[in-house]
């Protein structure tokens, strides 16, 4: 049976403080959560009785071996999680500052498994019945993750609804000019060209799109 969401992208383990208001220097101990924007939205899927799976890769390491557990326990489908020796499954410290600040810092060098996806490895007809398929910018930084993410986008064409989360993080953009906007937005554009919805804020808008007035 095809999978009602089907998503591609980050994975990793967020390391998050239990104590508020303090910078990490000061934090004196942490809870560890399952993490990654697709990732996450394949277990919200699960947990509302969808099916649900993520094509993704982790490192050979016991946090690797941590997400396939979390996923498990969440119902969502592990065979599209492949595993990858160039880097350790990655990790990410958030600080929490309420209301509204939580600096995020993302350890992924020199590159996240997350990223090593070949668009060879990939379930094409799995891309294409899926209702629901989401992608995000993260995937789009750095080859083979690039190819791959398009190529699943090509072969889904107007299939179903295909969601963009567009996702700027600059610091992944390693070999786009230092994430330069105006050279991601061609890998963005094309995204979009098979995209039935995008996510974003105004800068990530801009960034897609080259336009910052939000009817334009």
């Amino acid at each position: 049976m095809p999978y009602e969401v089907l998503t591609i992208g980050r994975v990793g383990v967020d390391v998050y403080p239990l104590q508020t208001g303090v910078g990490l220097a000061e934090v004196t101990s942490f809870g560890k959560y399952l993490g990654g924007s697709p990732t996450n939205v394949a277990v919200a899927a699960a947990r509302y009785g969808h099916s649900s799976a993520v094509i993704t890769k982790t490192g050979r390491d016991p946090f690797g071996d941590f997400v396939r557990t979390a996923l498990d326990g969440y119902g969502v489908d592990t065979r599209f999680v492949g595993t990858s020796d160039i880097a350790p499954t990655p990790v990410t410290f958030c600080e929490i500052f309420p209301p509204d600040d939580f600096p995020l810092y993302f350890y992924r060098l020199p590159k996240a498994p997350d990223l090593d996806i070949h668009a060879e490895e990939l379930d094409l007809k799995a891309v294409r019945d899926a209702r629901i398929f989401w992608v995000t910018g993260t995937g789009l930084s750095e080859e083979p993750s690039r190819s791959a993410t398009l190529a699943a986008l090509a072969h889904r064409a107007k299939a179903g609804t295909t969601v963009f989360d567009l996702d700027w993080r600059p610091t992944f953009w390693k070999d786009t000019a230092w994430a330069d906007p105006d050279q991601a937005r061609t890998y963005y554009a094309e995204a979009l060209r098979h995209t039935t919805v995008a996510v974003g804020n105004l800068d990530e808008c801009e960034v897609a799109t080259g336009e910052r007035e939000p009817y334009a």
